[in-house]
């Protein structure tokens, strides 16, 4: 009898063992990130060295039905946050929760340089109000919709609770338009764009308009042309607000592809009214 248990448990042991792996082998976790380094100019003092180094981790996996689930987390050196994110997918859209972005924050300019000037900075502040901990995306046949809420981490009242973006997009050929809002739900501000964006025979171009409703409301516009070819791409980019005392930002950049992930890339600009440049090294993997 004493043997027939040890079989019968070895059995069992071998059975968990099975189940356990093909759990394991359906499911796939990936490690990726980045790095950047070299010179940045801000236009006080002199040039400094920075660099960053970006983790990225991610699990995922699929059930029977084909329902897509997994999490990741951004080990960011240089800012020291890890930006967790779960995330479940299906026929329906996708859902994630955790450190997610307002949905307005879709809308953007590129920047210029390794680490990136700034120059798009003013602009791109004044589409986005309010916090998310919820988003929801569906794509189909060319049309986007993302969806962002505030719902809070705390059994007491959140300052996020109730914030809520709505962001549009719609590509067709080389074109794609974009718009979005943004509110805050405690302070009442609305943040709003509308991007345009251009894309083929080596030419993008994009174009922002972006407004804050608050106290005082302000409004930005920006543009970015690049060219590329072959290896090198370059770039130049405008940017102005009407915020009180806010100069015009403008730059022109480049990126050269050295292949493999590693790229050489600079920028030289104005930031409000400072001459900044930068010059370095970015790497993916």
């Amino acid at each position: 009898m004493p043997a027939i248990g040890g079989k019968l448990r070895s059995s069992i042991f071998a059975t968990t063992a099975l189940v356990a792996t093909a759990g394991i082998a359906s499911a796939d976790v990936t490690l990726g990130g980045g790095a950047v380094a070299g010179l940045k100019s801000t236009g006080a003092g002199d040039a400094f060295l920075h660099y960053e180094i970006d983790i990225d981790i991610k699990g995922a996996g699929e059930t029977d039905s084909g329902l897509s689930f997994g999490a990741s987390l951004d080990l960011d050196e240089n800012a020291g946050s890890t930006d967790p994110e779960i995330f479940v997918s299906g026929a329906f859209g996708t859902v994630t929760l955790g450190a997610v972005d307002i949905a307005t924050d879709g809308l953007g300019l590129p920047d210029l340089g390794f680490d990136g000037i700034g120059m798009d900075d003013d602009v791109e502040a004044l589409r986005n109000a309010g916090a998310a901990d919820v988003t929801y995306s569906y794509s189909i046949s060319g049309l986007a919709l993302t969806l962002s809420y505030g719902v809070g981490g705390t059994t007491g009242v959140d300052a996020n609770e109730g914030d809520f973006g709505i962001l549009l997009g719609y590509k067709f050929d080389a074109f794609s338009i974009e718009a979005g809002v943004a509110r805050d739900d405690v302070t009442g501000n609305r943040g709003m764009g509308v991007e345009l964006g251009y894309s083929a025979n080596g030419i993008t171009a994009t174009a922002l308009w972006a407004q804050q409703d608050a106290a005082v409301d302000t409004t930005g516009y920006g543009l970015n042309i690049g060219y590329t070819i072959d290896a090198l791409t370059v770039s130049a980019s405008y940017g102005d607000t009407d915020i009180a005392g806010d100069a015009e930002d403008y730059g022109i950049g480049f990126s050269y592809n050295l292949g493999g992930g590693l790229r050489v890339v600079g920028a030289v600009g104005s930031v409000d009214n400072a001459d900044v440049w930068d010059l370095g090294l970015t790497m993916s993997f």
